[in-house]
C-alpha cells in the first residue's frame, strides 16, 4: 500500500510538473506580436517595451538586455532556441537584468535607434540585435546573434564591470549617445547646373561598386536593393547611360532568374547567401515584393521584356493567394522556416528531392531538369535543390526543338505539378501583422502595375486595400495607426504617413480621381504638424521620443525602403505641381539642400534622395489631358517610361488648378507645361509625345 501512494504521488508530481513546464509563460503570451508571442514560453522573464518596465529598472538599478527583432528572421528562430530557451542563460538574465522584447516592425524607431547604436559599436548590424543598455536605455553593448555560451559569458562581464566600474561604464555610454548626436549638416547651396553635374559623378562613382557580371552591388550576399536599382533606371534615362540600363536590365533578369525568386508559388525572398542569386534565406517580405512589383512594372514599361511582364503576375499572385486577408489587407511576412513537430527546418518548404520531381513530372522530368538547373548548379545542401534558370527560352526552344508555345506550356503545366505536390507540405507560419507603410508600397505597387499594364485587376486590388486602410487604420482627424495590433495608439511614424501620401499620389496618376490628391493634400498638413522638426528642413522620425534615450531621432539614409523623409521629398514636389502650393516645394528643395553634401559623397546611402534630386533639378512636364477620351490617351502615355512627367487628367470641366480652364467641349487636347506654362495644346499622343522628349534648345 504504501509503495502504492509513493507511486501515486510521484506520478502527480510528474504530471504537476509537465503541465507547469507546458503552461509556463512570461508577460509576452498577452501581446498581439508574433514575434513577442514566440518567446512567450522562454524561461526568461520578457516584457513588453513600455514605460513601467523602464521605470523598474530605475527603480532596481538593473540594467537592461533590450532584444530587437521580427518573426520570419532566420537567426532570430536560432537564438530563441539555442540561447533564450536554456534555463542557464535564463537564470543570469533574471537574476541581473530587466528583460524587453521588441517587434522591430512595430517599433521601428526603437529598432532604428539602437541599430546606429550597434553600427556604431560594432561597425554593422543585424537582427536579432541584443542590446545592453543603463537602466535609462543608454546603451553600453551590443551584438547579434550569440550562441549560448557566448551570450552567457558577455553577460557576466557586463554585469561585472557595471557593479565594480560603473563610472567607467557611464563614460563609456556618454561618449557613444555623443557619437549617436545627429552631426551638423553642411548645406551646399548648389546651382541647378551644377547639382545636375554632381549627380551624375556620383551616379559614375556608385556604378563602380556595382556587379557587373551578376547585378546588384558587388558582395558575398545579395539583397535586392529596389531603390538603387530604380536610381540607375531613372539615371539612364535622364542621362542617357545605356550602361546603367543595361545593368538595370541584367541585375533584373537575374533576379528572376535565381532561386531567390519562387519558382513555385511566385514572390521573392529577402536575400541570398551567396553572389548569384541563387540561395537564399527564405523569408518572404512584404515591402521586397511591393518594392519590386513596382521596379518590374517601371522596367517593362522601358523594355517591353517579357519577363519582367511574367514577375509582375506572379508577385501579384503571390499577395493575391497567400498574404490578403479578408478585408483585403496584406499581411508582413512569411517565415524562413517550417515548424515539423518541435523541430525548425530552415527553407523546407521551398526546396526540392531530385527524385520526388522525377516521379511527379515523369516524360516532363528531363526538361525541367534542365530549365530549373536540378543538377551541381542547383544544389543546396542534404541533397536538395533550390531551382534556379540560367537560359533564356530561346536555348530550349532550340535544344528541345518545340516551340515557344509548347516550352511555355510545358513548363507551366510542371509548375502546376509541383505547386500542387507542395500543398501537402507544412507550410510556415505567416506573420498576420498589418503593417500600414507596407500596405501603401504595395498600392504604389499595384498602380504601377496597373499603369504598365492596363490591367485592371491591379488597380481595383489597390483601391480595395486604400479603402480598407481608411476604415482601419486612419481616422477623421488623420491620426494613422502603425498596425492593427500595435499596443501603443499614442505614438505616429513618418514612414506610415509619407507612404500612404504617395499612395494617394499613385492612385490618382492612375484613377484620375482628384480625391486622391485632396487627400494627400490634408494628409500632408497633418505630417508636417506632426513630426515638424526645431532646428531642421527634415521630419522626426516618429511623433513621440519621449521614451528613448534620444530624443532626436532622424533617419535620411536609404535602405532596403527609402528613407521616410525622402519619400516626403518627393511628394512634396508633386503636390506643388498638383496643388500650385509652391510652399510645398520650397519645403522639399529646403530637405535637398540640407542632404545634398551627404548625398553626393555617400551616394550608395542616398539612392532615392539622388532620384528625387533628378526632379527637383531637370526637365520635369506636367501632362494635363482634357476631353472624353482624355483616360484612354493618359493610359497610352503612361504605359511609356517617362519618369520626368506627371498626368493629370479630366473627361469635364474643372476648376482644379492643373486642369482650371483646360476643358473645351467637343475636343480632347494635351497639353504639356513646365511650371504650369504650357505649349500650344495638340491632340494627338504621339506628337505631345514629341514635346516630353525632346528638350528646347
Amino acid at each position: 500500500m504504501r509503495i502504492k501512494k509513493i507511486f501515486f504521488l510521484v506520478i502527480t508530481l510528474l504530471i504537476s510538473f509537465i503541465n507547469f513546464s507546458q503552461n509556463r509563460m512570461n508577460s509576452l503570451s498577452n501581446e498581439k506580436s508574433l514575434y513577442l508571442k514566440q518567446h512567450s514560453t522562454n524561461p526568461v522573464d520578457w516584457m513588453p517595451w513600455n514605460q513601467n518596465v523602464l521605470r523598474l529598472a530605475s527603480n532596481e538599478n538593473k540594467l537592461l538586455i533590450i532584444s530587437i527583432g521580427y518573426s520570419s528572421c532566420h537567426w532570430c528562430h536560432v537564438m530563441e532556441e539555442e540561447t533564450f530557451s536554456n534555463e542557464d542563460a535564463a537564470k543570469i538574465m533574471n537574476s541581473n537584468f530587466i528583460n524587453i522584447k521588441v517587434d522591430r516592425e512595430e517599433r521601428p524607431d526603437i529598432d532604428e535607434l539602437y541599430m546606429k547604436s550597434l553600427v556604431l559599436m560594432t561597425g554593422s548590424g543585424g537582427w536579432p540585435m541584443n542590446i545592453i543598455a543603463l537602466p535609462d536605455g543608454s546603451p553600453i553593448w551590443g551584438g547579434t546573434y550569440l550562441p549560448k555560451e557566448n551570450w552567457i559569458n558577455v553577460l557576466t562581464q557586463i554585469n561585472e564591470l557595471f557593479t565594480n566600474r560603473y563610472d567607467d561604464v557611464l563614460d563609456y555610454s556618454r561618449k557613444l549617445k555623443e557619437g549617436l548626436n545627429p552631426k551638423t549638416i553642411i548645406k551646399n547651396d548648389f546651382k541647378e547646373s551644377e547639382l545636375l553635374t554632381q549627380i551624375k559623378d556620383a551616379s559614375n562613382v556608385a556604378y563602380e561598386s556595382l556587379d557587373k557580371e551578376n547585378g546588384g552591388l558587388r558582395s558575398s550576399q545579395k539583397f535586392h536593393l529596389p531603390s538603387m536599382i530604380d536610381f540607375f533606371l531613372k539615371s539612364g534615362y535622364h542621362f542617357k547611360e545605356k550602361k546603367y540600363l543595361d545593368f538595370v536590365d541584367l541585375t533584373l533578369k537575374n533576379i528572376a532568374y535565381g532561386g531567390i525568386n519562387d519558382h513555385i508559388e511566385g514572390g521573392f525572398h529577402r536575400y541570398t547567401v551567396d553572389s548569384i542569386w541563387h540561395i537564399p534565406h527564405f523569408e518572404k517580405m512584404l515591402y521586397d515584393n511591393a518594392q519590386m512589383l513596382s521596379l518590374y512594372s517601371k522596367a517593362y514599361k522601358r523594355s517591353n521584356k517579357k519577363v519582367f511582364k511574367n514577375q509582375i503576375d506572379n508577385i501579384f499572385n503571390f499577395l493575391e493567394n497567400n498574404l490578403t486577408n479578408q478585408d483585403g489587407l496584406i499581411f508582413s511576412s512569411i517565415s524562413a522556416v517550417t515548424e515539423i513537430g518541435s523541430e525548425k527546418v530552415e527553407g523546407d518548404y521551398y526546396v526540392w528531392d531530385k527524385q520526388k520531381i522525377r516521379d511527379l513530372l515523369s516524360k516532363d522530368f528531363d526538361l525541367f531538369q534542365d530549365y530549373f538547373n536540378i543538377n551541381g548548379k542547383g544544389l543546396w545542401e542534404k541533397n536538395k535543390y533550390v531551382l534556379k534558370r540560367e537560359n533564356d527560352d530561346e536555348y530550349f526552344t532550340k535544344k528541345f526543338n518545340i516551340s515557344q508555345k509548347k516550352l511555355e506550356t510545358k513548363i507551366s503545366q510542371s509548375i502546376n505539378i509541383l505547386r500542387t505536390s507542395r500543398k501537402n507540405r507544412e507550410k510556415p507560419i505567416t506573420d498576420k501583422k498589418i503593417l500600414t507603410s507596407w500596405n501603401a508600397l504595395t498600392i504604389i505597387g499595384l498602380s504601377d502595375a496597373y499603369k504598365s499594364t492596363g490591367d485592371k485587376k491591379y488597380i481595383e486590388k489597390a483601391k480595395n486595400i486604400i479603402e480598407a486602410i481608411e476604415k482601419s487604420l486612419l481616422n477623421d482627424d488623420l491620426i494613422l495607426k502603425r498596425s492593427l495590433s500595435i499596443s501603443n495608439e499614442g505614438i505616429f511614424f513618418l514612414e506610415d504617413y509619407s507612404y500612404l501620401i504617395s499612395a494617394y499620389i499613385n492612385l490618382y496618376q492612375s484613377t484620375f480621381d482628384y480625391a486622391y490628391i485632396d487627400k494627400a493634400e490634408d494628409l500632408t498638413k497633418k505630417t508636417l504638424l506632426l513630426f515638424k522638426a526645431d532646428n531642421s528642413s527634415f521630419l522626426k522620425f516618429s511623433s513621440d521620443q519621449s521614451l528613448l534615450f534620444s530624443d532626436n531621432l532622424f533617419v535620411n539614409q536609404d535602405a532596403v525602403m527609402p528613407s521616410a523623409n525622402s519619400v516626403m521629398c518627393k511628394n512634396l514636389f508633386l503636390l506643388s505641381h498638383y496643388t500650385g502650393n509652391r510652399n510645398l516645394s520650397e519645403t522639399g528643395k529646403s530637405m535637398l539642400t540640407e542632404i545634398s553634401n551627404e548625398m553626393i559623397n555617400n551616394s550608395l546611402d542616398y539612392m532615392n534622395w539622388m532620384n528625387v534630386a533628378l526632379d527637383y533639378n531637370d526637365s520635369f512636364y506636367e501632362v494635363v489631358i482634357s476631353g472624353k477620351k482624355s483616360f484612354e490617351m493618359a493610359q497610352k502615355i503612361t504605359e511609356m517610361y517617362l519618369p520626368n512627367i506627371l498626368i493629370a487628367a479630366s473627361k469635364t470641366d474643372s476648376d482644379k488648378y492643373l486642369l482650371k480652364n483646360r476643358y473645351i467641349k467637343g475636343d480632347n487636347l494635351i497639353y504639356v507645361c513646365v511650371d504650369n506654362t504650357c505649349k500650344f495644346p495638340v491632340n494627338d499622343v504621339k506628337k505631345a509625345l514629341e514635346l516630353i522628349t525632346t528638350k528646347d534648345e
